[in-house]
């Protein structure tokens, strides 16, 4: 969902929308922090790893060289991976944070002296 929720706002949105989705996504979906971490981070950073490839291919690797010229980096495939994770790191933190706003918000139960 994160995912479909990245790539839709992506085509008519800035960038930092994807955290956005990420964040809401985590906060309406139950779950732990480390699997809303994870989620944001496989949802947003697999599309944007599919968007940068998919740049790479429709530009024949034009902007990808002149890219791997600035930056320190060997291949245009690695600068292609950095880009998957910082999208990634930023669809986790939004994910972690949207969970983490709803935890806010859940009552937690009252430990029994049986259970």
């Amino acid at each position: 969902m994160i995912s479909t929720l990245t790539y839709l706002l992506g085509l008519i949105a800035p960038w930092w929308l994807a955290i956005i989705a990420a964040a809401l996504v985590a906060f309406f979906m139950p779950g732990n922090n480390f699997n809303a971490f994870l989620s944001g981070f496989m949802g947003v950073g697999l599309v944007w790893m599919v968007m940068a490839w998919k740049v790479d291919v429709e530009t024949n690797s034009i902007m990808s060289n002149k890219m791997v010229q600035i930056f320190p980096v060997d291949d245009v495939s690695m600068l292609i991976i950095i880009t998957a994770i910082i999208g990634g790191m930023a669809g986790a933190l939004g994910a972690f944070t949207g969970n983490s706003f709803r935890q806010i918000f859940v009552k937690k139960k009252e430990k029994s002296f049986y259970s």
